[in-house]
């Protein structure tokens, strides 16, 4: 428990110690479910034959039975049995509690992070389909009223063409806000797309490898771009590199995303509120991001994003 491993190998463990310890032929660990029934969710010895002699005590959690620590035996057991089971019922509550409380702050976590992405999309579709295109408006309006102008009105021309440059100017910074806020592409095209088109715009040459990816869910795509763009930018930032690797592939029931550069390495993670933020994000989805970087080594990052289960919010 205290090295939270996962609450399986903990019930295994139980059952087996409580096995031992009670000198049992078998011992079960069983959920109630809504219809009355039970299901086991870890056994030890002859889980599968009930056995003569029987002893166990009930799981409660918050109050609620959620299930019984069983010992069974084909001779009697110990007249003290029930007392020495009920202790090991304590540690498997505590243990199923600590495990729902951190499921459901992990999916808090994600819910937030979904709702911030949700918002991020409205407000890039906003700036293309309003701000963007009344933008591209003034520029064809300024054009005809540039074509209005005598041609030896030499001042006026020019100060019409300042203009005219920095509405270019503006549009363009805002299309680069507009990327920062939410990838358009992402949204159209999917990750292959995006991420290929983040290699493009790279100032360090970049060897993509990109699967042939069918639309993931929503979460896992918009991480997995972060995680590329942010170390993209640190390659070109900090680490002087001249050569980066990225390879964006589907591993079983994971999105494997991995960023190599030969730059002069020593990146930490923890002086870094990009990679930091990176982490975060990730691991709300249930993922891992992993940072090797040693110095005159080169920096590769490493993110796991889970593909199934309610964490990675399919769209």
């Amino acid at each position: 428990m205290a090295k939270q491993r996962p609450a399986g190998e903990l019930f295994i463990a139980v059952a087996k110690e409580v096995g031992n310890l009670l000198g049992a032929d078998a011992a079960m660990l069983l959920r109630y479910e809504a219809d009355g029934s039970s299901v086991l969710v870890a056994g030890w010895g002859a889980a599968d034959r009930p056995g003569r002699y029987r002893v166990g005590s009930p799981i409660r959690i918050e109050g609620v039975e959620w299930g019984e620590l069983v010992a069974a035996s084909e001779e009697p057991l110990a007249a003290d049995s029930e007392g020495r089971i009920a202790s090991f019922t304590e540690l498997v509550a505590t243990a199923i509690a600590n495990t729902q409380s951190r499921a459901e702050l992990t999916a808090s976590r994600a819910r937030v992070v979904a709702a911030a992405d949700d918002s991020r999309r409205r407000l890039e579709r906003d700036l293309h389909d309003g701000t963007q295109q009344r933008l591209v408006s003034l520029g064809l309006e300024l054009r005809i009223a540039q074509s209005l102008v005598p041609e030896d009105a030499h001042e006026a021309h020019a100060k019409l063409e300042q203009v005219e440059s920095g509405l270019m100017s503006a549009l363009e910074d805002l299309r680069e806000i507009s990327r920062g806020i939410h990838p358009a592409i992402l949204s159209r095209g999917g990750l292959g797309p995006a991420v290929r088109a983040l290699a493009r715009r790279s100032a360090v040459p970049v060897d993509m490898r990109a699967d042939s990816l069918e639309k993931l869910p929503d979460g896992v795509e918009i991480a997995a771009y972060y995680v590329v763009s942010e170390a993209l930018a640190n390659a070109t930032r900090y680490a002087e590199a001249s050569h980066v690797s990225v390879e964006v592939e589907r591993v079983d029931d994971h999105l494997r995303v991995r960023i190599s550069d030969d730059g002069v390495g020593g990146a930490d993670p923890a002086r870094g509120t990009g990679l930091v933020g990176l982490g975060d994000r990730v691991g709300a989805l249930g993922g891992t991001v992993t940072v090797t970087s040693p110095k005159a080594g080169g920096t590769t990052i490493v993110a796991e994003l889970p593909l199934v289960g309610s964490l990675a919010m399919p769209s």
